[in-house]
C-alpha cells in the first residue's frame, strides 16, 4: 500500500507546487513563495520515501534521508510567518502590527535553531521498511514537539481567521494534521501523517486563494 500512495503523495505535492507558482504568478505575495518552499519539503519527502527501495540500503539513501530532516527542521517553523501573513491579508486586527510581523519571524527563525540544535545535530538514523518501502528513521523515536508547535500557533491564526472571514479550512487543515501527526506511528505507521501533511497544505493554499488581492 505504501509503496503505492507515497508516489501518489509525490505527484499531489508536485502538483500543489506547480499550483502554488500559478498562484505567485498572480498575487507575487510572500506568503506563496514560502508556502512553494514548504511544499518543496514534502515533496522531497515524499519522492525519497517513493523511491528509497529502489536505492536500497546504504550510504547515498542515509544522506538523502537525513537532508529530508534538514528541510523539514527548516521549513516547518515557516508556517507561522505563512499564517500570520494570511491573517494580515484577511484583514484580522492584530496581524496588521509591525511587531507581530517581526515576532513571527523571530519566532520562526528561533524554532529553526532549536530545531537543528537539539535535533537535527545529533540525529542518528536507522534504516526501516513499512509496507514496501525503505527509509531511514531516527533511531530514537520523541514527541515530534516542532510539529506540534508550529500546528498549534498556525490553528490559533486559522481561527482569527475564520472569526474575520467565516473561511475555516485553514483552521480545520491544521486540526485534521496536528491530529494525524500525534497518532503513534507504531500503531498507524508514517501513512497518516502523510496525507494529513498533503490535507493541511491544502487547506493553506486554498486560503491563500480566497484572499483578496
Amino acid at each position: 500500500m505504501a509503496a503505492f500512495l507515497y508516489p501518489v503523495y509525490t505527484i499531489a505535492t508536485f502538483g500543489l507546487a506547480i499550483w502554488g507558482i500559478s498562484l505567485f504568478q498572480q498575487s507575487h505575495r510572500i506568503t506563496t513563495i514560502l508556502l512553494i518552499v514548504v511544499l518543496s519539503g514534502m515533496f522531497y519527502d515524499n519522492l525519497i520515501v517513493s523511491v528509497g527501495s529502489l536505492i536500497n540500503e546504504g550510504t547515498l539513501l542515509k544522506l538523502l534521508n537525513r537532508l529530508r530532516f534538514l528541510f523539514h527542521n527548516l521549513f516547518v517553523p515557516l508556517l507561522v510567518v505563512i499564517a500570520v501573513n494570511l491573517a494580515y491579508i484577511a484583514g484580522v486586527a492584530w496581524a496588521n502590527n509591525p511587531i507581530v510581523y517581526k515576532g513571527c519571524w523571530a519566532i520562526a527563525i528561533g524554532l529553526i535553531v532549536l530545531g537543528l540544535v537539539t535535533d537535527f545535530r545529533q540525529l542518528e538514523l536507522i534504516p526501516t521498511t513499512f509496507a514496501g518501502t525503505l527509509r531511514y528513521k531516527p533511531k530514537s523515536c520523541s514527541v515530534p514537539v516542532l510539529t506540534i508547535f508550529t500546528a498549534l500557533l498556525v490553528a490559533v491564526i486559522g481561527f482569527y481567521i475564520w472569526c474575520q472571514t467565516q473561511w475555516l479550512w485553514m483552521f480545520m487543515g491544521t486540526l485534521i494534521m496536528l491530529f494525524g501527526n500525534v497518532l503513534p506511528k507504531s500503531i498507524f505507521g508514517p501513512l497518516i501523517g502523510s496525507a494529513v501533511d498533503c490535507v493541511f497544505i491544502l487547506a493553506m493554499l486554498t486560503t491563500e486563494l480566497m484572499m483578496p488581492s
